[in-house]
Formats: structure tokens, sequence, C-alpha cells
């Protein structure tokens, strides 16, 4: 997953990284959908009403990074669908690695 897009993708701070994501709730699958306006593309089943989307995003997203799900936490954009999440506890490469790793475990379609 190189990319010019993801140059810069997570920005390091004290507890973690933090990073940008797009959210399309109401889908009919909870996916990785790719990179939308440098952000992550995320599908998610539930609505968007009373955090659930929120909840579902951070508990996906701990699935991709293979952390408890505690150590994401939305820190911008709650009621949006552009959001910033905060990963605690790891750093931007090790992020990415795993983020990459995600990315290729997705099926690529059959010419």
């Amino acid at each position: 997953m190189t990319s010019p897009e993801l140059d810069n993708f997570f920005l390091e701070n004290s507890e973690g990284v933090i990073f940008s994501v797009f959210v399309l709730p109401r889908s009919s699958i909870c996916a990785l959908a790719g990179i939308h306006d440098g952000a992550l593309k995320i599908k998610l089943t539930k609505p968007p009403v009373d955090g659930e989307a929120n909840a579902e995003c951070c508990r996906f997203l701990a699935k991709v990074f293979d952390v408890p799900k505690s150590h994401i936490a939305v820190v911008r954009g709650a009621a949006s669908r552009h959001k910033a999440l905060q990963l605690h506890g790891l750093t931007a490469a090790a992020a990415y690695a795993r983020l990459d790793a995600a990315f290729s475990r997705i099926k690529k379609p059959v010419d």
C-alpha cells in the first residue's frame, strides 16, 4: 500500500498516532473501503445514531490494528463522517505496517 496519498497518513504524538477516517454508515458490510481524500474509508453497518457507528468504527479498527478496543478513540468529528481517531500504543511505522497487512488480506478482483 505505497501511495503518495498516504505520506504522513499517521501523525505521531506522545500517546501513539492520530489518523483520519471517512465512514459510510448503514452499509451492507463492515469493511475497509480504501482511501478517500487522505482518510481511511470504512464501511460500517450501524446507523449514525446514539454513537453506534462510532462504537462500531472503533471495534472494527481495533481488529484491523490488532489492539484492544480501549486503544482507539474518536478525538474529532463524533457527529461527522470525517473523523480523527487516536490509536494508542503504536508508532506510525507499526500502524502503517498493520494497515498495509489488512489491505493485503482484502481479496483483489480477478480480471
